[in-house]
């Protein structure tokens, strides 16, 4: 018996050895900084990993080029989640990402909101005084697609006052919303999003909206971020994205 109880306290004794010496994974939080465009899908997603994980998530949102603006200045955010491909490329370019930390995430598409059943017609049958509302071309890759589109359509150079630019997309709808345009150009995300009735674009009408993330070089939590950057780029993550107006990407970040 005196062998048997001393055997299980050496068991026992190792047992607590093993536990104490497996660090434990604490919960952080991480800051992410995401374009306007999929700030509704990723409080989704934060919510679920947070489920998986115990990890949080905090989430800024702003334009693509406000946001990437902060990093250059050191914001201190962990994952940068841009509307396009450009600027996260722009921060390896910068030596403040690795390049193997840049990955697409997913693939927008733009919509118009307000044209009923006369579809993008609706553009060219608005009268001098209705007003279109678009991202600021400068600031948001939806914008820039949208000139695009506008300058296909031969209407970009005689709107004139009539194109209110919003500072990104989010505020592109509530100029809509508010009635302060007629028509506008959002993602087709949004269209998902508030269950409203858009009429599709077609993609051969702008260039491809490639929407790339990057793990911020600075952050202290690089291993949570980029296990965070798995999960957005899993089959069930990605198979919810398409279901919100997104075109889908495969685990490796590359276009399907």
């Amino acid at each position: 018996m005196r062998l048997s109880i001393t055997g299980l306290l050496i068991g026992l004794a190792c047992l607590l050895f093993v536990t104490q010496a497996k660090p434990q994974t604490q919960a952080v939080t991480l800051n992410v900084a995401v374009a306007a465009n999929f700030a509704q899908p990723l409080t989704m997603i934060a919510d679920s990993y947070f489920v998986k994980t115990g990890h949080r998530i905090h989430i800024t949102v702003g334009s693509s080029g406000a946001l990437f603006a902060q990093i250059v200045h050191g914001a201190p955010f962990d994952v940068f989640l841009s509307a396009d491909a450009k600027r996260p490329e722009a921060l390896v370019e910068q030596g403040l990402a690795e390049s193997d930390d840049v990955v697409t995430y997913a693939r927008g598409q733009l919509a118009l909101i307000g044209a009923g059943e006369s579809g993008v017609n609706a553009l060219l049958e608005a009268a001098d005084s209705t007003r279109i509302a678009i991202a600021d071309p400068r600031l948001a890759p939806y914008g820039l697609a949208a000139q695009q589109f506008l300058t296909g359509m031969g209407l970009w150079e005689h709107m004139g006052s009539r194109l209110i630019r919003g500072s990104n997309i989010q505020q592109t709808l509530q100029f809509w919303q508010t009635g302060n345009v007629q028509l506008a150009l959002i993602a087709a995300s949004q269209c998902v999003s508030y269950q409203l009735s858009c009429v599709m674009i077609d993609a051969e009408k702008h260039t491809d909206i490639v929407q790339k993330l990057s793990v911020v070089g600075r952050s202290h939590n690089k291993d949570i971020a980029r296990d965070f950057v798995s999960y957005l780029l899993s089959h069930e993550v990605q198979h919810q994205l398409s279901a919100m107006g997104y075109l889908p990407v495969s685990p490796t970040g590359e276009s399907r």
